[in-house]
């Protein structure tokens, strides 16, 4: 019966939802090498300044140290995107991608929908590490309107790498503000930043190996507070903070010393910085490959989970993280070495996540909010339900290529933006 239930929702809401995309990065990231798509980028931006009009003098794209090494293997994959980051209105976005390159984009006004004659998407600005990006978070403020001049700028990202302290840039300028000391006073060596987090007080949150948590103030290079587990991980797992509670953005604020954290052992972590404590919460015997992500519904309820190596999506009851309430199944497994695809929580379409055939997923916003629970099951239902999508959404793109991250813009959900290896699209909902 309840499966019948969700099929039906699934059928209504296919026949109704399309993802039409009407600006793209167009075939910049489509070239074979690291330094093609750079000198595609450039001339393409080169192209658009020297045609504007206007008189406005453009930020120059920043190049990359490696512009003029042949010889690095490196330079000799294919870039695809990391993330995508939205500013809070929803103005402007930030990507980050594996030439070691973090973009800023403009959201440009809606045009044509044709292929053929689609608005390209070029950086705003472009700034350039000179190592491959382990982890990196957006200040929650970002924007590039920012008025508020009595706190720190908005426009700020924090980037960890290996070998490397944890480094705060500025998005404009691409210049380093702050490095935080990462440093292991044992060996004399920066330990790596496998996950991190800026939260809204602008405390800096970092997750590294055996399961350390540090968190500092966005301002000063020190650690506020530092609690390492001394407990090692079961054979062939990894004790390694990899993943810091999501929140949709413009959602409902959890309260204070409520983060959770996950690990590649597939432990639950609660960070409470009011009694500087890390408390383990869950603990799964599983042969899924460690957490890789938390999301949080809009209404902080309900945990969701999705691990490597797994082709479903736990749900917990936040007040009770021991007991796996239900799973929502994804039609693919999450490998370890596949496209990582993200799941994505927004307050107006629930849960959607990219498949490795293109599409989009997606459980709708009464599902997350209760927890995969239809209102007509009883609460002491102990069976667990196992919760196919209520949609599939096509999305006009090639569907030989993943589609790894969809993230909505805030105050418009019906526009997202979606990568496709390492092209960019913004699409809007429509039939």
């Amino acid at each position: 019966m309840v499966q019948g239930h969700y099929e039906s929702l699934n059928r209504k809401n296919d026949e109704r939802m399309n993802a039409i995309p009407y600006c793209d990065t167009g075939e910049v990231f489509e070239a074979d090498t690291i330094a093609n798509v750079w000198k595609r980028e450039d001339k393409e931006w080169l192209k658009r300044t020297q045609s504007d009009r206007s008189g406005y003098e453009y930020p120059r794209l920043g190049e990359s140290p490696y512009i003029n090494m042949t010889d690095d293997f490196r330079m000799e994959k294919k870039v695809i995107c990391q993330d995508i980051f939205w500013s809070c209105d929803g103005t402007s976005f930030v990507s980050v991608h594996n030439d070691f390159g973090i973009r800023q984009y403009l959201v440009p006004e809606e045009g044509n929908t044709d292929k053929l004659n689609r608005n390209l998407l070029l950086p705003f600005t472009r700034f350039f590490r000179n190592q491959s990006i382990v982890s990196c978070a957006i200040d929650p403020f970002y924007t590039l309107y920012n008025e508020n001049s009595d706190r720190l700028a908005g426009d700020r990202i924090v980037v960890g790498g290996k070998n490397f302290p944890l480094q705060l840039y500025s998005l404009m300028d691409g210049q380093c503000i702050l490095s935080y000391d990462t440093m292991n006073k044992i060996n004399g060596e920066y330990e790596t930043v496998y996950s991190v987090k800026i939260d809204v007080e602008s405390r800096v949150y970092t997750g590294s190996c055996r399961n350390k948590v540090a968190i500092y103030d966005k301002s000063r290079r020190d650690a506020v507070w530092v609690n390492q587990s001394t407990k090692k991980a079961s054979k062939g797992r990894q004790s390694i903070i990899s993943c810091f509670e999501e929140q949709p953005m413009g959602g409902q604020a959890l309260s204070r010393g409520s983060l959770l954290c996950g690990s590649y052992a597939n432990e639950m972590f609660q960070v409470d910085c009011r009694h500087q404590r890390l408390e383990r919460l869950n603990y799964t015997r599983t042969v899924a490959g460690g957490i890789v992500q938390i999301l949080t519904s809009d209404n902080g309820r309900y945990v969701y989970v999705v691990r490597r190596n797994s082709d479903a999506i736990s749900i917990y009851d936040r007040r009770n993280l021991q007991h796996e309430l239900n799973v929502l199944r994804l039609p693919f497994r999450i490998h370890h070495n596949s496209a990582k695809l993200k799941a994505y929580i927004d307050t107006a379409y629930g849960l959607s996540m990219g498949t490795p055939q293109g599409t989009i997923l997606n459980w709708g916003r009464d599902l997350v909010e209760f927890g995969g629970v239809p209102s007509h099951n009883s609460v002491e239902d102990p069976l667990i339900t196992s919760i196919p999508p209520e949609s599939e959404w096509r999305t006009n793109l090639d569907s030989t290529i993943p589609a790894t991250v969809v993230k909505n813009c805030p105050g418009d959900p019906e526009l997202f933006a979606l990568s496709h290896g390492g092209t960019i699209s913004l699409c809007r909902f429509g039939g």
